[in-house]
């Protein structure tokens, strides 16, 4: 697996992938990495874009290594527009399983592609920001980047 480790305006990033493709976007990366390839340069420059407001949708490949309820889950969260939020019983909903708020929740925790499959836009039902894998305050940040506020 090739990947690129870089400074974001949210500390590093590391993009992971292989066969032209993202397979793992890490926030908070610690290992180094600087592989010149043109994927992940792609990516790199996709997220940076997306950090200074002048981004909204990413075009770079990846592929989604999920199965069952979580790819449900993150496929059905790829259609949550920028600038918007989902809650976790909505998403449940839309992955097939009502009721499955807590099942969506563990489903984010693991989300391989943070930022790229948008797990900081599922917010509870109360308009509580809700967990995140890597903090409330780094989900606060990316809601923030897109204008969400939320009832925290």
């Amino acid at each position: 697996m090739k990947g690129r480790v870089f400074d974001s305006p949210i500390g590093k990033l590391g993009i992971w992938g292989c066969d032209g493709a993202v397979e793992a976007i890490v926030l908070g990366e610690e290992r180094d990495a600087c592989d010149e390839v043109f994927f992940l340069m792609e990516a790199e420059k996709e997220i940076m874009e997306y950090f200074a407001g002048e981004r909204k949708s990413f075009s770079f490949p990846y592929r989604i290594h999920a199965k069952g309820f979580q790819l449900a889950c993150l496929t059905a969260l790829l259609k949550v527009p920028y600038g918007k939020t989902i809650s976790y019983a909505e998403l449940s909903r839309k992955a097939g399983v009502p009721g499955g708020a807590r099942a969506v929740g563990n489903a984010m925790n693991k989300n391989p592609l943070p930022i790229l499959v948008p797990c900081h836009r599922v917010i509870r039902s109360d308009g509580g920001i809700g967990g995140f894998s890597t903090g409330i305050a780094m989900k606060r940040i990316l809601l923030e980047l897109e204008g969400i506020q939320t009832n925290e």
